[in-house]
C-alpha cells in the first residue's frame, strides 16, 4: 500500500515547527516548549496550542536546521532528553514529512517539575 507517487511535496517551515513541537511533547523528561519573555527575558512555558513558538525553522541548501526550546524535567539526565529529543524530531520529520537532511539543536531553557 507504500507505494511511490510522482510528484513534489512542499512543507511550510510552519508545519515543520509543529511536527517537531509535538515530536518534541512526546519525548520522556519534557515538561513543554519555552518561548523567553520580551520584557524579562526569563523563559515561560508554552501553552500546547503555542508550540510553534518554541521552534525554530530555517532551510538552506543542506536542508532543514531546527531550534529546540524546551523545559524539561527537574532531575532528569539532560544529555539522554537531548539526544531524545534530535532522534525523535528527525524520525517523525523523516516519517511524515519525508524530510531526511535534518539538524536540530537543543536549547534546556530551564527546568522544572512536572
Amino acid at each position: 500500500m507504500s507505494e511511490a507517487i510522482a510528484g513534489t511535496l512542499r512543507v511550510s517551515n510552519g508545519c515543520i515547527a509543529d511536527i517537531a513541537g509535538y515530536a518534541a511533547m512526546e519525548c520522556y523528561g519534557v515538561v513543554g516548549m519555552a518561548e523567553a519573555d520580551a520584557r524579562s527575558g526569563a523563559p515561560s512555558l508554552l501553552p500546547h496550542r503555542k508550540l510553534r513558538r518554541g521552534v525554530e525553522v530555517a532551510t538552506d541548501q543542506d536542508g532543514v536546521h531546527i531550534d529546540l526550546h524546551v523545559i524539561v524535567e527537574r532531575g532528569m539526565n539532560l544529555n539522554s532528553v537531548a539526544e531524545n529529543l534530535v532522534s525523535s524530531v528527525k524520525y517523525l520529520l523523516n516519517e511524515v514529512a519525508q524530510i531526511g537532511a535534518v539538524d536540530v539543536t537543543v536549547h534546556i531553557e530551564g527546568m522544572r517539575t512536572s
